[in-house]
C-alpha cells in the first residue's frame, strides 16, 4: 500500500513538473508536492489523486492527510490554465462534504495567491467527527463551472 501511494505521489509530481515545463517555464508560488501521509483512513479509501479539466482549467487534488487519527485533513490542490483568470479565493469556494450531505468550510488555504495561470497550495479542514463512507472536496465557480467534485 505504501509503495503504491509513493508511486502515485511520484507520478503526480512528475506530471505536474512536466505540465509546468510545457507551459513555458512559468512557475507557481507553491513549492513541490508535499509528501502524502502514511496513515490511512479506517474506511480504506483509495487516496490517489483526482483530476478535473472542465472550463479550460485543470484542477488536480491529492489528499495529504485523510485518516481518522488526525485532527486536520489536508489536500494538495493545483490549478492550471492558459486562458482563464484564477482569481478565486480557494478558502471561499471549497467545501468538504461527507455522506450525510454536511458541508464543512476550510480552515485555511496556504499557497499561491490569486492571479496566476498556475496556482498550487494546500487546503486544510478539521477532520470529521464521525465515520463517513466517503468525503468529497467540492470546488465551486472556477472558470464558470458551478461545481467540481473530487471524491474519496
Amino acid at each position: 500500500m505504501r509503495t503504491v501511494r509513493f508511486v502515485s505521489v511520484s507520478a503526480a509530481t512528475v506530471l505536474v513538473a512536466l505540465l509546468l515545463t510545457a507551459c513555458g517555464g512559468e512557475q507557481s508560488d507553491g513549492d513541490s508536492l508535499p509528501s502524502a501521509s502514511t496513515a490511512t483512513p479506517a474506511s480504506g479509501w483509495d487516496l490517489s489523486s483526482r483530476h478535473n479539466d472542465a472550463g479550460r482549467v485543470a484542477i488536480d487534488v491529492q489528499p495529504l492527510t485523510l485518516s481518522d487519527d488526525q485532527e486536520i485533513w489536508e489536500f494538495d490542490v493545483a490549478l492550471n490554465t492558459h486562458s482563464v483568470d484564477l482569481s478565486n479565493d480557494l478558502a471561499q469556494v471549497a467545501v468538504l462534504r461527507c455522506d450525510r450531505g454536511e458541508e464543512h468550510q476550510p480552515l485555511a488555504w496556504e499557497g499561491s495567491s490569486p492571479g496566476s495561470h498556475h496556482r498550487r497550495g494546500v487546503l486544510r479542514f478539521t477532520s470529521l467527527d464521525h465515520q463517513s463512507s466517503f468525503v468529497e472536496l467540492v470546488i465551486r465557480d472556477v472558470a464558470n463551472v458551478p461545481e467540481r467534485v473530487f471524491r474519496w
